[in-house]
């Protein structure tokens, strides 16, 4: 069971202001309802002793998937198992329980990777992408993942360049959400220069990302 209610300062301490993930992101948002007892609703942390300009409201450091099975060996890489860690409840509704990861090794310069519901098919936009021609043989990454025993074995996976063991992206931060209507991966920053973020009005290319902020993207642009 788990227990819905203010942190203590020793579960604060467990997630460090740097580390938390957001429970209620669109709380500046003007009919958000935001309030300590809104965030409570949602099975999340709430901290009223921290400054409000940090996450006050944040997921559990346990929330996430668990690996299911060994890993499968597929005609162009990996695929891997999940299911959603059942000692938590989601804070949104109608969360994926059972989910699959393909592992893509596209091309020696390009891996990809793919979340999707293991049990009911979902709407897929309909553009076609060209199909690899096989495993990639001499890949220039490595995709490692991983179980944190800290954290009721939460599973997480990173990318790293195989020459340099430079890590382009990391998701053992948590705060991967999959529900019906509201999909979150959240990977660490490896660097505080982020360009592009494409289809969103911004004033300079390169993105502050020393501040909390939120980027809206667009569904479309004009050419």
């Amino acid at each position: 069971m788990s227990v819905v209610g203010n942190p203590s300062r020793d579960q604060r301490q467990e997630v460090a202001v740097t580390d938390r993930i957001d429970c209620y992101p669109e709380a500046e948002a003007k009919y958000s309802n935001f309030s300590k007892d809104a965030c409570l609703a949602r099975n999340c942390l709430f901290d009223d002793i921290t400054d409000p300009s940090v996450i006050q409201c944040y997921l559990r450091p346990t929330y996430g998937y668990l690996l299911q099975q060994d890993v499968q060996q597929t005609a162009t890489g990996i695929r891997l198992r999940l299911q959603q860690n059942q000692a938590i409840a989601s804070p949104f509704l109608e969360p994926i329980e059972n989910v699959v990861l393909d592992v893509q090794y596209y091309t020696n310069d390009i891996i990809r990777f793919k979340l999707y519901d293991a049990d009911n098919p979902r709407y897929e936009v309909p553009i076609s992408l060209t199909a690899s021609s096989g495993r990639a043989p001499s890949p220039l990454y490595e995709f490692i993942y991983s179980t944190d025993n800290t954290r009721d074995n939460l599973f997480s996976f990173k990318i790293r360049r195989r020459g340099n063991s430079i890590t382009l992206f990391d998701t053992s931060i948590g705060g991967l959400v999959l529900n019906n209507q509201f999909l979150q991966i959240v990977t660490r920053l490896q660097s505080t220069h982020v360009y592009g973020f494409g289809e969103n009005n911004h004033e300079t290319l390169k993105h502050n990302v020393t501040e909390r902020k939120i980027w809206g993207i667009f569904a479309r642009d004009q050419g």
